[in-house]
């Protein structure tokens, strides 16, 4: 098996667990944070893991740094970081361009001086009225009864004036003589 073993050393409090929904094409956040006052400027002495539920790196941060070079490929190109944000405690990942695949448990470990674990549960739809992986449009059920109003609407509107078009016509014939 051609892997990467973390072994995490420490104790971790009950993981903080948390639900995220996102639309096919848009991007997700995974927030993985412990308090400034444990940063005390000791960025680098923090590292940082995201992994899904089949134990793929999606990315790391260590010594202050994002580190994707172990990444599976099919987070490849996808995950940012905001190093800016690292001596508030916050290494918040967001994953861009989510695919119906993505939807699954992420675990985020913080590991150093202080511990945390977050548990994230992304959920992945098709964006609401529209286009999703296959790009078919859905229409529900009260926008389809505005469509079909409409659309009987201005087909009655075209008989409606197609019959008085007619009725003239037939009513010029029959007073002409």
């Amino acid at each position: 098996m051609n892997g990467v073993c973390l072994l995490f050393l420490g104790v971790f409090s009950d993981p903080v667990r948390v639900k995220v929904e996102g639309f096919v094409g848009d991007s997700a956040i995974f927030s993985c944070s412990i308090p400034e006052s444990e940063i005390q400027g000791k960025t680098e002495e923090f590292s940082v893991h995201l992994r899904d539920d089949e134990g793929k790196t999606v990315c790391d941060i260590t010594g202050g740094n994002s580190t994707c070079k172990d990444q599976d490929p099919k987070y490849k190109d996808r995950v940012e970081t905001f190093p800016d944000e690292y001596k508030k405690g916050n290494f918040t990942f967001k994953l861009n361009g989510l695919q119906k695949n993505d939807a699954r448990k992420y675990n985020c470990y913080i590991t150093g001086p202080s511990q945390n674990h977050t548990i994230t549960e992304l959920h992945v739809e098709d964006r609401a009225g529209g286009r999703g992986n296959h790009g078919r449009l859905k229409i529900d059920g009260e926008l389809q009864s505005i469509v079909f109003f409409l659309v009987r609407f201005f087909l009655a509107g075209i008989l409606n004036l197609m019959f008085v078009a007619v009725t003239f016509c037939v009513a010029r014939m029959v007073f002409r003589y």
